[in-house]
């Protein structure tokens, strides 16, 4: 056996980087017990030694889970092997549509109205069902949502969603969540996101895509 291979609990063997953010660095896996391939969210060893993110983080990733939708990335697993804490989810062979966007965008070229309100509509649909089971993404932003070749979106990372039936100002108000360039105003001032938001945030995706600049 590779002595530099990495397999969490005996099972997850990872088999390479595939992304990296603020919180966590995303690998390409292979669940041994099942036999697939999937993506495993792994978050940065300097959060695991505060229990309140970390409690915070098995509380979103468990929300995540129940959320079951072709436009969602599907969490398959939440697990911890010693020091490193992580989600298993679906893998979704495509690209980002941030990548999409400066792929169409080249040369002064900007993407077609027709393909930008297919993708859009795709991830209203993914983003429109979580709120209806009362979960804001809080984090929307082209990286986020992923787009396979035949121009399926699926809207991932819903590890920062939060239950909005049970979230309080003082859980929320300690941390300001997200990417300030798709930020709300609300989200600005500190205040808490909320399904409107994320509604914002998916006008400003729209925006970029329609004419390459934020």
């Amino acid at each position: 056996m590779d002595q530099d291979l990495i397999v969490l609990n005996g099972r997850y063997e990872l088999i390479n980087r595939i992304g990296s953010g603020g919180m966590s660095i995303v690998y390409k896996a292979r669940d041994r017990a099942l036999g697939r391939i999937v993506a495993i969210k792994m978050l940065h060893e300097s959060l695991t030694s505060d229990e309140g993110f970390l409690k915070r983080f098995q509380q979103e990733a468990h929300a995540a889970a129940n959320l079951t939708h072709p436009h969602i990335v599907t969490v398959h697993d939440i697990g911890q092997d010693e020091y490193k804490h992580y989600i298993v989810m679906e893998f979704v062979d495509g690209k980002t549509l941030k990548q999409i966007i400066k792929d169409e965008n080249k040369d002064g070229r900007f993407m077609p109205v027709s393909r930008a309100l297919d993708l859009i509509i795709q991830v209203c649909h993914g983003i429109g069902y979580a709120h209806r089971a009362n979960l804001v993404h809080c984090d929307v932003k082209p990286q986020n949502m992923l787009v396979t070749s035949d121009s399926r979106v699926k809207v991932a990372d819903f590890g920062i969603a939060r239950a909005v039936s049970n979230a309080t100002q003082q859980q929320i108000v300690s941390q300001v969540w997200g990417t300030p360039q798709y930020f709300s105003p609300e989200q600005a001032s500190g205040e808490a996101a909320t399904p409107p938001s994320d509604v914002y945030a998916i006008g400003i995706v729209l925006f970029e895509m329609l004419t390459g600049r934020l």
